[in-house]
């Protein structure tokens, strides 16, 4: 074989396959999203011990999927909101900040307040709110 002609199949070879890998990273069916955590209804909940966890008002726990947050004194229901941690744009888990007190999605950037409303899309909708439940010192998250 002459030096064209391989350099000619290899460089043939090689576009082949450049080009499967670019089709298939713009393919519809890949968001960019990381993969998405436990969705609402996908896990029976879980539960958190008041005694040792959220012991202070803005602490927060993000387990399973769920994310749920001390905002105010006392162990009632109404000193806790819980949220799914699913971003509804795409599914990527959000993260909350503490010191901002709202959450944002690190795959496309929507922001959501601490009531869990948007703030800004993409995403068209807020998170996710759950229903809790406390018996003693044990508070559940119910999905």
């Amino acid at each position: 074989m002459k030096r064209k002609e391989f350099l000619t199949t290899l460089t043939g070879s090689f576009s082949v396959a450049c080009l499967a890998c670019l089709a298939q990273a713009c393919s519809k069916d890949d968001n960019g999203a990381p993969a998405p955590v436990n969705s609402p209804g996908s896990s029976s909940g879980f539960s958190i011990n008041l005694d040792t966890d959220l012991k202070s008002v803005n602490t927060y726990v993000a387990k399973n999927g769920f994310i749920v947050i001390r905002t105010a004194t006392g162990n009632t229901v109404a000193s806790f909101v819980a949220y799914s941690a699913v971003c509804p744009h795409a599914g990527a888990t959000v993260e909350y900040n503490a010191n901002t007190s709202s959450f944002l999605c690190p795959a496309h950037g929507s922001t959501f307040s601490a009531t869990g409303a948007l703030i800004q899309g993409p995403a068209t909708r807020g998170l996710t709110k759950l229903e809790i439940e406390i018996m003693g010192s044990s508070l559940k998250v119910k999905a």
